[in-house]
């Protein structure tokens, strides 16, 4: 029973940090600033000179999120693996018995058809 509980605490710890973290906005904001460098790159109105300083911006951006993604993504993953880390520590679950869980065809399989169902259901809202 413990061993769902840890299940529960890895994937609900993951999605919450990924919320509070802003990482999903952060993703988008990426395709945003990229789309940005690409209407700056066909613009004809500029010289080479302005192009080259409006792309050095967006480079700028794009390296600080690719820096936010990466240290948010790994510290969303980190933080609920190490409160498992310390309960297995205080005895109360097994952390491989967790992660064989997480990684069996079944939970994958029905993590799937889950998040699929919340998206549909979210984009008929």
């Amino acid at each position: 029973m413990m061993t769902f509980a840890g299940v529960a605490i890895l994937v609900a710890g993951f999605v919450v940090l990924v919320k509070i973290f802003g990482l999903v906005e952060k993703s988008t904001e990426v395709f945003s600033v990229s789309r940005l460098a690409l209407s700056d790159i066909q613009n004809p109105d500029l010289d080479d000179a302005a192009k080259e300083a409006a792309l050095q911006q967006h480079a700028k951006r794009l390296f600080g999120l690719f820096f936010l993604l990466a240290i948010g993504g790994a510290a969303a993953l980190a933080l609920p693996a190490g409160l498992l880390f310390l309960l297995e520590r205080m005895g109360l679950l097994s952390l491989s018995a967790v992660m064989a869980l997480t990684l069996s065809w079944e939970f994958l399989l029905a993590s799937s058809v889950l998040i699929i169902a919340i998206i549909l259901l979210a984009k008929k809202r």
